[in-house]
């Protein structure tokens, strides 16, 4: 993602502004790779990962409208494209939404990270 393959500049200016804040992204992936490089001994041989987890609630939170599915899609399809944009950089891009990572902890062995889910669950319908 450092490297320089994702087009934000002029040729491309709105590939992944509706739905992705990709100079929020690259910003974060700068950071992380500056901290594993300065950071030194031991964190110089780790490989940084940007994990990008999104919600795809079914109603908006503030005016109970439904969420239409062609947004989600158009989300989903953002971030595919981001990650195909930057895929092979430095920093790993990884992304999952809410629902798809609590149900994984739902699932976990810990009963603790089981009952943590279904709290974030309960608390947030995500």
């Amino acid at each position: 993602m450092v490297r320089g393959s994702l087009m934000l500049g002029p040729r491309n200016p709105r590939r992944f502004v509706r739905f992705l804040d990709a100079a929020q992204l690259v910003k974060h992936a700068f950071a992380l790779r500056t901290e594993v490089h300065r950071a030194g001994g031991a964190h110089r041989r780790l490989s940084p990962i940007l994990f990008y987890v999104h919600a795809e609630p079914d109603f908006r939170s503030k005016t109970g409208a439904p969420v239409d599915d062609a947004e989600k899609a158009a989300h989903r399809d953002e971030i595919a494209r981001f990650a195909d944009a930057v895929a092979g950089d430095e920093v790993t891009f990884a992304a999952c939404s809410y629902r798809r990572l609590l149900a994984d902890w739902s699932r976990h062995r810990d009963p603790a990270v089981r009952a943590h889910a279904e709290a974030v669950r309960s608390r947030f319908s995500p």
